[in-house]
């Protein structure tokens, strides 16, 4: 293909040529500015930095002397014994202080020993020269050979140093020396002005060199520099000063008004320059924008896009097409039908949807159609067709959209299936389920047990069964209307419209709680028959017990008779026997105000209870029984134990039932030693264990003690320890059974050391 060419016009070629020839004069311009104004800047700037230098030197010379002449004061007064030790160390603090670069400041004796001064120590600190060292050693013996001040070499230790010396004399004796220490990067920061440092770039160079202060810089600064000798330390150490910052020159007027108006026609130029690189930019943007439109309209796009011709002949398709139907684009465009992805068994429906395109008759919401994949798989979509019109307004074809709606309509009928089964489980139930708005209260469903349960109007919209009370999530409530009782659950849960809804649960419980109270009843019954029972076999050990206080009160009573018949009365040992009968008096009335306490039938009451004093009716009570199966009950509590709650009468009475238990299971063994009950107790997480455990044969089932009529004696009605366990529950405890290490079974009753007891009406022990 021959490709055109283009003729450049001189219009054309005006602005690029107006346009190098201004930056190049522009160049020009400013490199002869600019050599010039550095020219005259650095001749400036060199005057000005040997003249600051040379004040800053004197300065610092200054400040030295004025130090040493200090210095050498206090050496004389050393020298004439005119000022001590402490003298010597105030006058040193005094010019410490204002002198922040002198790191110590103290005196030796002519043997070199440190005699006093700041910093005060124990250990002479690494930071400050050694006074042994050479440099120092060396600096001492000059002065004293000279007679005067003398400043020693660079010492380097944390950083460099100089120790200015000061020798004084008695007579023209050598007697010692002030030492003053500096440090040069103090002084440096220390004596130099701030409008220096901002200025100029400060160091300090030995003889060869290197640079000595400040730390942080490694090298002379490059530039415009000046150096000076440092003294009066000297030493060959030089003060070294560089321009930091070039001050802008405003001279030359006309040559930068001549540089603004170069620049004004650059921007012209570049105005021109932009117009046609403009017109150009947006004319491929647009080109640019309108490819990756449709490119991105082919790659992201999920929906499968075809296009057909009038014949029926694909013509289009794009990247997403592809991949559902597993088809490259070069093995479908230009195919007919059938199509490579119809299956067999749809042949037929395909055909027609595709007929039905070509003569126009598209539904609104398109053909659900199955489709087949290159390696076989179905896939269900729906596929949604129009016109097919150019730029130009001509009809080319048809344009076909697909979406598969697999998965969809999978889910859809998952989503049936689970709701029809939902509510065959909702429809079965023998529980009324209801659902009401959580704000307005409206009736939203109900099963049809909760309709065949609680008949509403018609025209009700709202649930009429006021059962549950406010604030409560659960409970048993009375219908007055029917008499029925239900037991009520809600729960608060998201509707299918995202809004807050009760659900509620409704349970008949009529028929539990009329078992439940006829079996109370039957208990309570049992439990009154079983203690008359009990009393009945104690009757005959009862008489015996009664026999002996009534005996002992008949011999006291002939005693005392006699005794005051006799001349004298004997009126004090009459005394001491009426008062023994009134012991065994007050003996009897016990015995029988606790049989009367045992057999009566009164409600719970919650009182202060101590173990040792519960066990002391069920003892005096079992202690015929004891007798006679030859057995012993060993009490074995720890001292101190807590106070519990509960009603005395009713503990004592389980203590009583597992007590008379035990000894009537060891009353069939043979052997005697054997035959002992050990009454144990202790606390454990806030709670009160009492153990009672016993010799006997064990429990055969582990599991049946507690089951109602269950027994294992020939004559027990099989009550008696399921009442002890409700006793205990109705004391927020709980009994439990296991055996007992040895052989044996043992009964452990937890109570809680605090809380309220529960005064419904459960069967008495």
């Amino acid at each position: 293909m021959r490709v055109p060419s283009f003729h450049v016009s001189p219009h054309g070629r005006m602005p690029w040529l107006l346009a190098h020839g201004a930056i190049g004069l522009v160049l020009l311009v400013l490199i002869g500015y600019a050599w010039v104004d550095h020219r005259q800047t650095h001749i400036t700037q060199q005057a000005t930095l040997a003249q600051d230098l040379l004040w800053q030197q004197q300065g610092i010379r200054l400040h030295l002397q004025t130090n040493q002449n200090v210095l050498e004061n206090l050496a004389y007064g050393l020298a004439a014994r005119a000022i001590t030790p402490r003298d010597f160390v105030a006058r040193a603090d005094a010019l410490l202080k204002v002198n922040p670069e002198m790191q110590s400041l103290e005196f030796v004796n002519n043997l070199g020993a440190r005699q006093g001064g700041l910093p005060i120590y124990s250990d002479r600190p690494n930071s400050l020269v050694p006074l042994g060292n050479d440099q120092l050693v060396e600096a001492i013996d000059g002065a004293a050979t000279l007679g005067h001040a003398v400043y020693s070499n660079v010492i380097l230790r944390n950083e460099p140093m100089v120790v200015l010396v000061v020798p004084y004399f008695t007579g023209s004796v050598y007697s010692g020396a002030v030492l003053a220490t500096y440090s040069l990067p103090q002084l440096l920061q220390q004596r130099i002005p701030w409008w220096m440092v901002q200025r100029y770039d400060l160091v300090l160079t030995d003889g060869r060199g290197a640079v000595l202060a400040p730390s942080r810089v490694e090298a002379v600064p490059a530039g415009v520099t000046q150096t000076i000798g440092f003294e009066p330390p000297g030493h060959a150490l030089k003060l070294v000063a560089s321009v930091r910052e070039a001050p802008r020159s405003a001279r030359h007027l006309w040559l930068l008004g001549a540089v603004i108006v170069l620049l004004a026609v650059l921007w012209w130029v570049l105005v021109l320059l932009r117009q046609r690189m403009g017109e150009r930019h947006r004319a491929e943007a647009a080109l640019q924008d309108e490819m990756r439109f449709r490119s991105a309209m082919e790659d992201s796009l999920m929906t499968g896009l075809r296009a057909m011709d009038l014949d029926g002949r694909i013509i289009y398709v794009n990247p997403a097409f592809c991949r559902m139907v597993g088809w490259r684009a070069d093995e479908l465009l230009g195919h007919v039908p059938p199509m490579p992805y119809w299956p067999p068994e749809a042949l037929e429906e395909c055909a027609a949807a595709h007929r039905a395109i070509l003569d126009g008759q598209t539904p609104p919401n398109g053909f659900p159609l199955r489709f087949m994949r290159r390696n076989g798989e179905r896939f269900d979509v729906r596929l949604y067709s129009s016109r097919l019109v150019d730029g130009r307004g001509e009809y080319r074809g048809w344009m076909a959209s697909m979406y598969d709606v697999t998965e969809i309509k999978r889910e859809r009928e998952a989503l049936a299936a689970s709701r029809t089964q939902l509510l065959t489980v909702l429809e079965g139930l023998e529980a009324a389920v209801s659902v009401t708005d959580a704000e307005t209260g409206k009736l939203l469903y109900r099963n049809r047990h909760h309709a065949d349960t609680f008949m509403l109007h018609a025209e009700a919209d709202c649930c009429l069964v006021p059962l549950l009370p406010a604030g409560s999530l659960a409970a048993d409530c009375n219908d007055p209307a029917s008499g029925h009782w239900y037991h009520m659950q809600r729960r608060s849960i998201d509707w299918v419209d995202g809004r807050r809804v009760w659900l509620d649960i409704v349970s008949d419980i009529t028929e539990q709680r009329v078992a439940a109270e006829v079996t109370r009843m039957q208990s309570e019954k049992l439990q009154h028959t079983a203690r008359l029972v009990s009393m009945g076999e104690l009757a005959s050990s009862l008489a015996h017990e009664l026999n002996q206080p009534l005996a002992a009160i008949g011999s006291y009573a002939a005693a005392g008779e006699e005794m005051l018949a006799l001349q004298p009365p004997r009126v004090q040992r009459a005394r001491e026997v009426m008062v023994k009968m009134g012991e065994q008096a007050h003996r009897a009335g016990q015995i029988i105000r606790g049989i009367r306490n045992f057999v009566a039938k009164r409600a719970p009451r919650a009182e202060a209870c101590r173990l040792d004093e519960l066990l002391a009716v069920p003892l005096q009570l079992l202690e015929p029984l004891t007798r006679q199966t030859r057995a012993r009950i060993k009490v074995d509590l720890p001292p101190s134990l807590p106070v519990f709650p509960g009603d005395p009468v009713m503990l004592e009475q389980v203590l009583f039932n597992l007590l008379k238990n035990g000894l009537e299971a060891m009353a069939g063994m043979t052997d005697g030693g054997a035959r002992e009950i050990r009454i144990a107790a202790q606390v454990v997480d806030d709670a009160l264990e009492i153990s009672v455990a016993d010799r006997g044969p064990g429990m055969p089932q582990p599991d049946g003690p507690f089951q109602p009529f269950f027994s294992t004696k020939p004559d027990g009605m099989g009550v008696g320890l399921n009442i002890c366990r409700s006793v205990l529950e109705q004391h927020r405890g709980h009994l439990r059974v296991e055996p007992n290490p040895g052989g044996g079974t043992r009964f452990i009753c937890r109570l809680p050391l605090a809380g309220a007891l529960i005064t419904e009406d459960i069967p008495q022990a």
